[in-house]
This record gives C-alpha cells, sequence and structure tokens, in this order.
C-alpha cells in the first residue's frame, strides 16, 4: 500500500477516492447484471437499486481505506514516540542466557538500591508466606 502526502492527512492512500468510485461502479454494474440474469422480464426499478449497491460498494470500500489510513496514522505515532523516546528506554534480552541487567545502571534508572530493594522484597515475600501458612494450619 503506498501511502502519500495527500489531501487526507499524511497517511492516506493516493488512489482511496477512485478506488471508491470505481468499486462502487463495479458493484452497480454486477448488481444490475445479477438482476438481469435473475429477472429477466421485470427491468423496473433496476436503476435506483443498482444505484443503491454502487453506492454501497463506495462507502464499503471508501470506509476501508480510511480504516487503513487510521492504522497507519496510529503505527506512525507509535514508531515516531518509540524514536523519541529511544534513549530513555533500554531493551534487554529475555532468556535464559540473557546478561543480567547491571545493578549500578538499574539503581541510575530506577532512583533505587535493586540489592536493597531485592532484598526487602524477599522478606516481604518470606513474611506474606508465614502468615499464609499460619492461617492454612488454623483451619
Amino acid at each position: 500500500m503506498e501511502l502519500i502526502a495527500a489531501g487526507g492527512g499524511e497517511h492516506s492512500e493516493r488512489f482511496a477516492p477512485h478506488k471508491a468510485f470505481l468499486s462502487g461502479l463495479l458493484g452497480g454494474c454486477l448488481y444490475s447484471a445479477w438482476n438481469f440474469q435473475r429477472n429477466r422480464k421485470q427491468l423496473s426499478g433496476l436503476g435506483p437499486r443498482a444505484l443503491l449497491a454502487g453506492v454501497a460498494c463506495s462507502a464499503f470500500s471508501g470506509s476501508y481505506s480510511w480504516y487503513q489510513a487510521q492504522q497507519a496514522q496510529r503505527h506512525a505515532n507509535a514508531l515516531e514516540r518509540l524514536q523519541r523516546t529511544r534513549e530513555a528506554i533500554h531493551l534487554v534480552p529475555i532468556g535464559s542466557d540473557s546478561p543480567p541487567v547491571p545493578s549500578d545502571e538499574f539503581d541510575e534508572a530506577t532512583g533505587e538500591n535493586a540489592v536493597e530493594r531485592n532484598a526487602e522484597l524477599l522478606r516481604q515475600i518470606r513474611l506474606e508466606d508465614k502468615v499464609r501458612r499460619r492461617s492454612e494450619k488454623q483451619k
């Protein structure tokens, strides 16, 4: 899909209006041909119904193009935000063989001492486990 800077915004399709028009024309023609094959003798009212089918096809095509442009805009905004904040974000590999995050880098990023914070969390977890075990024994 080719995106350009056009009247519909910087992330709109170049030929979206043309596609909507052609899909409406094709939808109207196909409906007209199908209806003519089905009801050969009755042609009254075929024009307005074919026009309505064409308008419905155009609306569907235009809506889909608009949806695609909105998605492209969201992706572009997310990418721009990621590029803007890439200095603040430090991605590390995840896995059993990945190196640990250096504690001094972690301390600088969070403003806390990682070793002390881990020890405090471990004490809290052990305390909660003791309380849970005691409550289970009393039951």
